[in-house]
């Protein structure tokens, strides 16, 4: 037996979703024609939004999110934290290092849930709320390549285009993709040894590995190309100088964009984290389903 909804809920909601769907807002007509009403109904459902700040107008009328939306949004923090801890626990007392689950905030990394080892006898201090770019750190790094994204050469960040990420998929052998990774990944990568360190701009060694640990594609990186079966990242002396980092990205959760990593103080990060963090980060993302 189907529930009984209220219609005009449901198209105040959909209200919202079109609007964060959008970076430069939608007009009256855009949404009504959008959601299958007469301007006249658009009119009401905003102007109640409008009353609890969930909804805002611009000078040129068009409607966007309202700064109540942040209000609900921090309220997620504690829900999504809970379900991480257990992952979060396990993690750092497998690999002895401060674990963080890290979501976006602007332009910005925030740490929403951190677990301490408590079995070493030193470790990095990362407390909850401690935010930094998205474009340094693993936390960051690994965000920004979820969204398919690799470092430019005049720096900052670009998308990777379809056809070299198709061209590099068939010439660069996989090795065995985990469920969810694979798609939209990108990373700049330096020439050398395939042991060696990768090299992606200010800071630093970093790069996009394969959750073997090791740097796929044969003897030689492939510069500024997309390697599918790399996934997660590896930085080192970006937030803080002797302490490296290790993050996958946070995928296939609806409204959640952020990673799951570990920090902690050594000049390298072992081969096995890599492939325990993706495992982390997948454990994560089936709790917040």
């Amino acid at each position: 037996m189907t529930a009984e909804t209220s219609q005009t809920l449901d198209r105040g909601l959909r209200v919202l979703k079109l609007l964060a769907d959008t970076d430069h807002g939608l007009t009256v007509t855009e949404l009504a024609a959008k959601l299958g009403v007469n301007r006249t109904v658009v009119y009401r459902l905003l102007a109640t939004l409008e009353q609890h700040s969930l909804v805002r107008r611009d000078l040129g009328g068009r409607a966007r999110v309202g700064l109540g939306v942040l209000g609900l949004a921090h309220q997620v923090h504690p829900l999504l934290r809970e379900a991480a801890l257990p992952a979060l626990r396990a993690l750092a007392e497998d690999i002895g290092a401060t674990a963080h689950l890290t979501l976006v905030d602007g332009t910005e990394a925030l740490a929403v849930a951190v677990v301490e080892p408590t079995w070493t006898d030193y470790h990095v201090a990362y407390r909850t709320g401690f935010r930094h770019p998205l474009d340094r750190g693993a936390a960051g790094r690994a965000i920004l390549a979820g969204r398919g994204l690799q470092p430019s050469p005049g720096g900052g960040w670009e998308r990777c285009p379809d056809d070299v990420y198709a061209e590099l998929a068939a010439a660069v052998p996989a090795v065995g993709l985990v469920d969810g990774y694979g798609d939209g990944f990108a990373e700049s990568f330096a020439d050398g040894p395939a042991d060696g360190p990768l090299d992606a701009g200010a800071g630093g060694g970093s790069g996009l590995h394969g959750a073997n640990g090791a740097r796929d594609g044969g003897e030689r990186a492939i510069g500024a190309l997309p390697l599918p079966a790399m996934r997660y990242v590896i930085t080192s002396g970006e937030l803080e100088a002797g302490a490296s980092g290790a993050a996958a990205p946070l995928l296939g959760v609806p409204g959640v964009e952020g990673s799951v990593g570990v920090v902690m103080l050594a000049d390298s990060v072992p081969e096995r984290v890599g492939a325990r963090v993706v495992e982390a980060a997948v454990e994560v993302a089936d709790a917040l389903r």
